[in-house]
This record gives C-alpha cells, sequence and structure tokens, in this order.
C-alpha cells in the first residue's frame, strides 16, 4: 500500500469519526439534569416537604419511631436529590 493510499485510508477514517460526532453533538437532546435548575424548589422546601412526610409516617415521640421517622426523611431526601439530608 502506498503512501498516499493510507493517508486518504486516514482521511476517510478520520471524516466518518468526526461527522458522527458532529451529528450526535446536533441531534442529541439537550435535557440535562442542571436545564432550568433556577427554577426549582429550593433544597430547604424539599427537606420541609419530606420532613412533614416522615412526622405523618411516624407520629410518635418514642425513640424507636424516632429512628424509623429519620430514616424515612433521609430516604425522601436523598430521592428527591438532596445532598447530605
Amino acid at each position: 500500500m502506498s503512501r498516499i493510499s493510507r493517508y486518504a485510508a486516514l482521511a476517510a477514517f478520520t471524516a466518518v469519526i468526526a461527522s458522527s460526532g458532529a451529528y450526535a453533538r446536533t441531534s442529541h437532546n439537550n435535557a440535562s439534569p442542571l436545564a432550568g435548575a433556577h427554577n426549582s424548589v429550593s433544597d430547604m422546601d424539599i427537606r420541609k416537604q419530606c420532613y412533614e412526610e416522615a412526622r405523618q409516617r411516624w407520629p410518635s415521640t418514642n425513640q424507636d419511631m424516632q429512628t424509623n421517622r429519620d430514616f424515612a426523611y433521609r430516604t425522601c431526601a436523598v430521592d428527591h436529590g438532596v445532598r447530605n439530608p
């Protein structure tokens, strides 16, 4: 194989890879997890909502129930995207 045909094959391969990458960039659904984050509910609102749900689920002040309430609150908060609940 001559040098010119190697370079031509390399150029064709590069063009195919570049065009597929360009197509993926332009046709990708731009729904990132941070899109519209400024319009989302604040962490404090989520924490309040999760605390109320946990309090309704485990209304007792018994120490054993407090553990269950804390677990329910943390699970809810993590499910809603709160870091370090």
